[in-house]
């Protein structure tokens, strides 16, 4: 089971993938990053709030810079690790980011990843244009 998801996003290649790989990209409802971005380095998302508490760590595979991130994806070792692959193409209107996620283990979880991720760039976007 995957998701395949197209976003396009009016921020140039460089913005968006330097603010994909930092870890001062900090998008609700998380409250830290940290992220190594090189092959074998550590991704780790964190949220704590006073009404939930999680963790989500990920190893990266594949970094090109500017163009591709492949890293693994894992709440609160919950067993299971599934698979992000997200590509950055320069297009006329600025970014087109592609992701794939795979490797789920039910529907559940697939639909809840699924509105995650529409989430998730809807902060990313508001975050790039609060920083241009």
């Amino acid at each position: 089971m995957k998701i395949e998801k197209t976003y396009n996003l009016p921020f140039s290649v460089e913005k968006a993938y330097q603010a994909w790989v930092a870890s001062t990209t900090v998008i609700a409802p998380a409250t830290s990053m940290d992220i190594d971005p090189r092959v074998g380095g550590r991704y780790r998302l964190l949220i704590d709030t006073a009404d939930f508490t999680a963790k989500n760590e990920g190893k990266f595979s594949r970094v090109e810079p500017l163009s591709r991130l492949t890293y693994t994806w894992e709440w609160n070792k919950d067993g299971e690790v599934s698979t992000i692959d997200v590509r950055f193409t320069s297009v006329e209107s600025g970014t087109q980011v592609d992701i794939v996620h795979s490797g789920f283990s039910s529907q559940e979880s697939m639909s809840v990843h699924d509105s995650g991720w529409d989430s998730y760039i809807e902060g990313f976007s508001k975050h790039l244009a609060d920083t241009a």
